[in-house]
């Protein structure tokens, strides 16, 4: 007898090693290049891009390229082009736009016009010849494979996974180049991680808070995104220090929150902000990576790699279907 078949979104999550290996395989050498030129002409500042998921992986970098490399890093704004007719001076700027299709409009204007003021334009995309990489100065694929599944999973996995490798070989940090490197077996560790309780956790239709502090609250705005394009649940992104002001009036018996810790200098208020909802009546689940010698930043991506898992089993324990989330496509082309 064979049990039931695997959905797309778990199987395309629990491919996650395979393409960390492919990244490692392949881009290795062209982040080397790219860190070295970097290092040789710093860019004055870096702008990150990205629509859904990829935007979650533009906040990811924006924390590491601040917290790891001291550049200041926003997020792009294409509509002042695409629809406000603005321009911004981004002369000895980078530019890092993230895409599983590049194919959206915007993001496309908003990388030639940069190149038309000078800046250095990286893509990460997942797609070959799309409208993207003929926009930008050079594109790091995703090299995630074809995605059938609505909710992006190893392709968002795949763009935090270059984030990280950016910030490892720009830096030439030895250990985080090695990090980088080991992603393969982070990841499929993470696949086999026990979360005692979830299930019973996600169960019901309560409202739930993710909570991250640092590149942590792109892993929580992830999760919020996939619970409720998947699950059909109403969830919130909130930073540890942000939810305090004002969102925590609503804790209590009516509300659930989902927390993820990475080991570094935020986790002792993670703990603490975990604590604080249970006081209040909320039902807290706070997750974290087992003792081990991985960067923080890794720690998160497992994280999320596991979650994928339990937004998967709940959509099911739902009676919905995660590939095809009702009222979405896989393309969406903003302008």
């Amino acid at each position: 007898m064979t049990g039931p078949a695997l959905t797309h979104m778990e199987a395309e999550t629990r491919e996650a090693p395979d393409v960390a290996a492919r990244l490692i395989e392949r881009a290795s050498k062209p982040l080397a290049e790219l860190g070295a030129r970097l290092r040789a002409s710093p860019p004055r500042f870096a702008i990150t891009a990205g629509r859904g998921s990829s935007g979650a992986a533009s906040l990811f970098a924006k924390y590491l390229f601040e917290q790891h490399l001291g550049i200041v890093t926003a997020s792009a704004t294409p509509s002042l082009s695409s629809i406000y007719g603005g321009t911004l001076d981004l002369r000895e700027s980078l530019v890092v736009a993230i895409s599983q299709s590049g194919q959206s409009p915007d993001l496309v204007g908003y990388c030639r016009a940069a190149g038309g003021q000078g800046a250095l334009r990286v893509g990460m995309i997942n797609v070959a010849g799309s409208n993207l990489e003929g926009a930008v100065d050079l594109a790091l694929p995703l090299e995630a494979g074809p995605e059938k599944s609505v909710a992006a999973t190893k392709s968002c996995l795949a763009a935090m996974l270059l984030c990280f490798g950016l910030v490892a070989h720009w830096r030439n940090d030895r250990e985080m180049i090695a990090a980088f490197e080991g992603s393969p077996d982070v990841l499929g560790r993470a696949l086999a991680l026990e979360w005692p309780g979830a299930s019973d956790f996600m169960t019901g239709d309560a409202p739930l808070y993710t909570i991250g502090r640092g590149p942590g609250l792109a892993i929580a705005k992830e999760a919020a995104l996939k619970l409720k394009e998947t699950a059909g649940v109403f969830a919130q992104a909130y930073s540890s220090a942000e939810v305090l002001h004002g969102p925590f009036a609503l804790a209590g018996p009516n509300l659930r929150v989902l927390i993820f810790a990475q080991r570094d200098a935020a986790r002792e208020g993670l703990d603490k902000i975990a604590e604080a909802f249970e006081e209040a009546g909320s039902r807290a689940m706070l997750v974290a990576w087992p003792p081990n010698e991985t960067q923080p930043a890794m720690e998160l991506i497992g994280l999320l790699t596991r979650f994928y898992l339990l937004a998967n089993a709940t959509t099911l324990q739902r009676g919905r279907s995660p590939d095809q989330p009702p009222r979405l496509r896989k393309v969406t082309e903003t302008r």
